[in-house]
């Protein structure tokens, strides 16, 4: 069984990322593992994620600074079309 990590952002989105490998998928060549996924630590973090902050930072024409500012899911799409 892997170990993961979850880190929680403020902007309601979260990630996973390995800790260590189960004994299986260290000998693996491909570390792969059949196992199941064992979520051993949860991590709140004080910031948005990469994401977020990037829509924030008008890094795709200004569309997600809506979505950023509305909050999540209160974005109905571009007013535009």
């Amino acid at each position: 069984m892997c170990d993961f990590e979850e880190f929680m952002f403020t902007c309601g989105h979260s990630t996973f990322r390995l800790k260590s490998y189960c004994h299986f998928a260290r000998n693996d060549p491909n570390h792969e593992c059949c196992s199941v996924k064992k979520l051993r630590n949860i991590w709140d973090q004080d910031y948005p994620c990469d994401g977020c902050q990037a829509r924030a930072r008008g890094q795709d024409g200004g569309q997600g600074y809506q979505q950023y500012q509305l909050g999540r899911g209160d974005y109905q799409g571009d007013p535009r079309s």
